[in-house]
């Protein structure tokens, strides 16, 4: 019995912070401000467990949360960057018409030893449809 009179959790002081934590919250009426309660809660770990060394606080129901805008940033306006100027492309010389040596069924031969296939009145070389003027032919 002699544990039991130096526990402070069976103390006077403790049953009545007790009581007053119970009634705050209880209390539906009048809603109790955030401090009441932390301070109540307080009261209650300081006389019931004993005073603590430090500020450590007694987690229990969060705080309400806290609302924080977004930050603006502004940034400042860089220069105009121009793209890189690319230097132009070179096609190398324009191909030379090559001249139409020989034909068979299936097509002609150039000047240049390609041979251009007939698709109809058409002649198709290597790249696409070949243009036929005065003897010579131009492909792409």
């Amino acid at each position: 019995m002699h544990a039991a009179a130096t526990d402070p959790l069976h103390s006077p002081e403790c049953a009545s912070a007790r009581e007053t934590l119970e009634a705050t919250l209880a209390d539906t009426v009048q809603r109790h401000r955030p401090e009441q309660l932390t301070r109540a809660r307080k009261q209650v770990a300081d006389l019931c467990l004993g005073r603590t060394s430090g500020h450590a606080q007694r987690t229990g129901a969060p705080d309400p949360p806290i609302a924080v805008p977004a930050p603006v940033i502004d940034l400042p306006r860089a220069a105009q960057v121009r793209p890189p100027v690319m230097p132009p492309v070179s096609q190398g010389p324009a191909p030379r018409a090559a001249t139409i040596t020989a034909c068979d069924p299936a097509g002609c031969w150039d000047s240049n030893g390609q041979h251009l296939n007939t698709m109809g009145p058409l002649l198709l070389g290597p790249r696409g449809v070949c243009v036929p003027l005065a003897g010579q032919v131009s492909c792409p």
